[in-house]
């Protein structure tokens, strides 16, 4: 349980520092489309590299890749445009913060497909992660170019990315197939889907040529992105989604901290919002240190 709790602390970590990059990827570049794409592309490089590097590439069979590809096509295929649209629209620190609420999303999923047991610590931890992020709505204080629609983005996409943590959790422990594996499977199951997307809505304006001169602002993130996603199912495969979903959930804090250093004047980070940063990670304290 000790190796799920730090993995999940390094997942909430990777996504702050996602959440940061890609915000800045999208000032020189605002293409949430082709980001997202770098994302899964480049994410999927770095996993790969993380499988061979295990020696797992000649482990894998068709019958335990195809549900990881069909997820991937999903989330984080889909769910990143969404997520992406959401850093674009309301701004990292507040976008990362409304997805304190996936914990609970996840936490009940797993509560009632993947009989999880329901303790005290995980609805107290749970209470105080979802307060972080409604204490965020209603900060009066939005940052330049602030758009509600992007709120619309951040719930919708929380649903889909709490499915992800609870399929990834049963497909982790019930087929025979390494986490780093399945997560380089499902990061190229979403890099194909977003790629079709492209060349479908594209066409005519040379996809291509975009795809490649999008690489430069999207790297940094990209490469936070696939070392993420890497120990995020590695944290499912070794503990509940009820304990590693709410540890997750500093990348609230995390966001809000890299926030404060280098995105201070775009962001409007306020004391509201380090409060309400605050809460999510005390709700993830509580759920690791009763674990």
């Amino acid at each position: 349980m000790a190796d799920a709790i730090l993995l999940s602390l390094a997942t909430g970590f990777l996504f702050g520092v996602l959440a940061v990059t890609m915000r800045f990827g999208l000032t020189r570049l605002p293409d949430a489309e082709l980001g997202a794409f770098q994302n899964l592309l480049i994410g999927f490089a770095v996993a790969f590299l993380a499988t061979a590097a295990a020696g797992q590439l000649g482990e894998l069979s068709w019958s335990d890749v195809w549900p990881f590809l069909a997820l991937g096509a999903v989330a984080p295929g889909v769910t990143q445009v969404m997520f992406l649209f959401a850093l674009r629209d309301i701004g990292a620190s507040r976008s990362m913060v409304i997805y304190g609420a996936l914990p609970l999303a996840s936490s009940i999923g797993a509560v009632l497909f993947l009989d999880e047991p329901v303790r005290t610590a995980l609805f107290v931890g749970t209470l105080l992660v979802v307060g972080g992020a409604a204490l965020l709505a209603y900060d009066p204080t939005k940052p330049e170019g602030y758009r509600s629609v992007g709120l619309a983005w951040a719930l919708a996409s929380i649903v889909l990315f709490a499915g992800r943590d609870n399929l990834s959790r049963w497909l982790t422990t019930d087929r025979d197939i390494p986490a780093t594996s399945g997560a380089a499977t499902a990061l190229a199951g979403g890099m194909v889907a977003i790629l079709i997307y492209l060349l479908i809505t594209r066409r005519g304006d040379r996809p291509l040529r975009q795809i490649a001169g999008s690489v430069r602002p999207f790297l940094l993130a990209s490469v936070a992105f696939g070392l993420s996603y890497v120990t995020l199912l590695e944290s499912f495969a070794r503990g509940k989604v009820t304990v590693v979903s709410p540890i997750i959930g500093t990348y609230a804090l995390w966001t809000v901290l890299l926030s404060v250093v280098f995105l201070r004047e775009t962001e409007a980070v306020t004391r509201r919002l380090v409060v309400a940063a605050v809460l999510v990670v005390a709700g993830a304290a509580v759920v690791a240190a009763t674990q």
